[in-house]
């Protein structure tokens, strides 16, 4: 009984990890288009390097995530 608890949370854990991969990787995929938009304005040079650190946290949060999935 003890076994099949612990291996039910692992497998919740697991599916929760998962899913807030993919909301990570689509947050990226928006971050990426907002990037390209702000690199064609010369006004918007402060929003790019703002853009360019969420990226960077981003891709941080997504390989915290990939250890602890393996």
């Amino acid at each position: 009984m003890e076994n099949e608890v612990k291996q039910e949370k692992k497998s919740l854990k697991q599916k929760l990890l998962a899913f807030q991969k993919m909301g990570l990787v689509s947050y990226g995929a928006y971050l990426t288009e907002q990037d390209e938009l702000a690199s064609r304005s010369d006004s918007k040079k402060a929003y790019r390097k703002y853009i360019q650190r969420q990226m960077e946290k981003n891709n941080q949060k997504i390989a915290k995530i990939d250890s602890k999935l393996k």
